[in-house]
């Protein structure tokens, strides 16, 4: 309804409605994935999605900064300090100060947060089975590859150096 109603809009407007259907439901999509996990999966945990990225960030990449830690969890450094600090009363993330440059903060996971992420990790990746289980193998991977192409693409645009 919703793309109906935007090209009624637009009309006459010399603009490219496959563009905008699919950027708008990668948008739409994200924020019905987002608000489906915090009910369905991390309700149970008490955790919302931003928490839940970032405890996942630090399970696969080990300890981070800061910096690189926001950037991989897509928030805002600010963002991130309310997320960690809410994580940290939790005892499931500390932070330290790096002993060689005092004013970055380095994150890790505590035993108590493995055990949380890796204990919601399995629901989680079930639950994504379970939304994409109408598409096939080769549906899946075509999707995959575009997306990946769109963000390599806005990286580009914006000139984001991607950290290793």
């Amino acid at each position: 309804m919703a793309e109906v109603l935007g090209e009624k809009r637009v009309a006459g407007l010399r603009v490219n409605l496959e563009s905008m259907a699919l950027v708008s439901n990668i948008h739409r999509a994200s924020g019905f994935i987002r608000d489906h996990f915090e009910r369905a999966i991390l309700k149970d945990a008490d955790l919302h999605w931003s928490a839940f990225v970032t405890l996942w960030c630090l399970w696969i990449y080990g300890e981070l900064e800061t910096r690189r830690l926001a950037a991989e969890a897509g928030v805002a450094k600010s963002t991130l300090s309310s997320i960690l600090n809410m994580l940290e009363a939790r005892k499931l993330v500390r932070r330290r100060t790096n002993e060689l440059e005092r004013r970055l903060v380095i994150v890790n996971l505590t035993a108590s947060g493995a055990e949380v992420i890796s204990g919601l990790f399995p629901k989680f990746n079930a639950e994504e089975t379970r939304i994409v289980e109408r598409l096939s193998p080769k549906q899946i991977q075509a999707a995959t590859e575009a997306i990946r192409l769109i963000l390599a693409t806005i990286i580009e645009l914006d000139g984001i150096a991607e950290e290793e």
